[in-house]
């Protein structure tokens, strides 16, 4: 038997080093999983803040883009008057003003993305993850 186990020292040593190193392992784990979750719709968030970017300037043509369409070739059951009537200056809620995000959901294929425009109406927008293609929510 060593001088110094009989006084438990090295016990006292090897206690606090595995308390230290499982300190550490929790601290990252609890780090990572709340970057994950704070993080993991950034890309669809991203997206739609470029949308609603392109509508504050006025660019109907670009933010008609992220739904998947053209002007010069519109989509079939979403044309262009369909589009400025949901979005353009005359839609429900006017020109776009100001945008706020509410929260974002994981649903399937997709990520939800709940706002609130001109501090007034609440919109929930769907964002394909697989192309980024913008629509409303189906849920």
């Amino acid at each position: 038997m060593d001088f110094l186990n009989q006084y438990g020292v090295r016990d006292i040593r090897r206690e606090r080093l595995i308390r230290r190193a499982i300190l550490i392992v929790l601290s990252v784990g609890v780090v990572a999983g709340f970057l994950y979750f704070w993080l993991k719709n950034h890309v669809q968030e991203g997206r739609v803040r470029e949308f609603l970017v392109a509508l504050e300037a006025g660019d109907y043509p670009a933010g008609y883009s992220f739904w998947g369409c053209r002007v010069d070739s519109p989509c079939q059951n979403y044309t262009y008057n369909d589009f400025l009537e949901d979005w353009g200056p005359s839609s429900a809620f006017g020109k776009l003003q100001s945008h706020r995000f509410v929260r974002s959901r994981e649903r399937g294929s997709g990520v939800e993305i709940t706002m609130v425009l001109n501090e007034n109406r609440e919109v929930k927008l769907w964002v394909e993850k697989s192309n980024g293609v913008l629509g409303f929510s189906p849920l």
